[in-house]
């Protein structure tokens, strides 16, 4: 597979030329020594991320050099080993959405059950909760981009569909193919290494996020094999995305009614209805319970963290009974309450 960029084009080499510099804004390590190398993964991840090496070999040298729009990081790392190198981490709830990318050589990548062998001219998305090992060797030029959870909670909730995507496990990008996601992530290594990056001015910051988010979780879902159609995107008349914008501000309310929300919008019920199933292909009430879904997800996930029981969960985001939310959460993500709440912590 024939890399979309690699070190040189993005032109990460400036990045550890002018590491070392006194005004240079990015910052930057180097050792040939595997302790060293250890205790800077450590400090990176902040203690959260374990490396060895597991099969013996010549430990050449590792190069990292990191910089920042905002909390949005981008770690350009350089692997140089003969043997095997690899890296766990445990992901809690609110660990950040990560996005790999080899420049060159490759990695696998393992999460619960699923393995996935990682190229350059891919990306790999890591979003859900849980354990996961990377491993790789020889040299290896690697890109790393890390985007906040709190931004990806609230960029995902609000595109259609996106939701569940925030615990969506290993997710592979064929970045030939996401051609525009591979531009603007091209785009903004190149403006980060810039003297006076423009991405990293405090009003572009949250714009910077959003674009970028937006970009990887239509790319996620066209991986997943989602199929949507014309009529589900967001050209939808006003009132649909006043409705919507309603749906997620009241669905906590258990006897939210469809009167309530047509009138907040200004149409009748009927009309809200027909907007729905002409520009969502769903109806109001299907598109309040999938938020509520989404919501219960995110709950479900940090339950270890907020104590809450699944019936809590349930109360909290709208639904009016436990029993109905059982049936209607297995039914939309394939697994129990109880599940997902093991599987963020297990």
């Amino acid at each position: 597979m024939q890399p979309v960029f690699t070190a040189d084009t993005l032109r990460l080499s400036n990045w550890i030329e002018t590491a070392s510099r006194l005004e240079a804004r990015h910052a930057h390590f180097v050792t040939a020594d595997i302790p060293a190398t250890r205790q800077r993964v450590l400090e990176l991840s902040q203690g959260r991320c374990r490396f060895t090496v597991v099969d013996p070999g010549p430990f050449v040298q590792f190069r990292e050099a990191h910089a920042y729009a905002g909390a949005l990081a981008i770690k350009f790392l350089r692997w140089n080993c003969a043997g095997r190198c690899e890296t766990q981490v445990n992901r809690g709830a609110g660990h950040h959405l990560s996005l790999h990318i080899p420049l060159t050589g490759g990695f696998e990548a393992q999460q619960g059950g699923e393995t996935l062998a990682t190229l350059p001219g891919q990306m790999l998305v890591v979003s859900a909760p849980g354990a996961v090992r990377r491993w790789w060797e020889g040299p290896c030029d690697l890109l790393n981009v890390m985007i906040n959870r709190d931004s990806v909670t609230q960029v995902f909730s609000r595109l259609p569909g996106a939701a569940s995507l925030s615990a969506a496990p290993l997710t592979l990008i064929d970045l030939r193919v996401q051609a525009t996601l591979a531009m603007f992530i091209e785009t903004l290594v190149r403006d980060l290494g810039r003297p006076a990056p423009a991405f990293s001015t405090p009003g572009a910051v949250p714009h910077v996020e959003r674009l970028l988010l937006t970009l990887v979780a239509d790319a996620m879902q066209h991986a997943r094999g989602f199929e949507r159609s014309p009529q589900t995107s967001a050209a939808a008349p006003w009132y649909v995305l006043r409705a919507e914008e309603h749906l997620r501000a009241h669905h906590a309310q258990r006897n939210l009614r469809m009167t309530d929300v047509a009138n907040a919008c200004g149409v009748s019920v009927r009309t809200l209805h027909y907007g729905f199933a002409k520009f969502r292909d769903r109806s109001p009430a299907d598109a309040l319970r999938d938020i509520r879904l989404a919501q219960a997800r995110h709950a479900l996930i940090e339950a270890r963290i907020s104590g809450l029981k699944i019936a809590d969960i349930a109360a909290l985001v709208g639904f009016p009974n436990a029993s109905q939310f059982s049936r209607d959460y297995r039914a939309h993500f394939g697994e129990s309450p109880s599940a997902t709440s093991r599987a963020a912590f297990g």
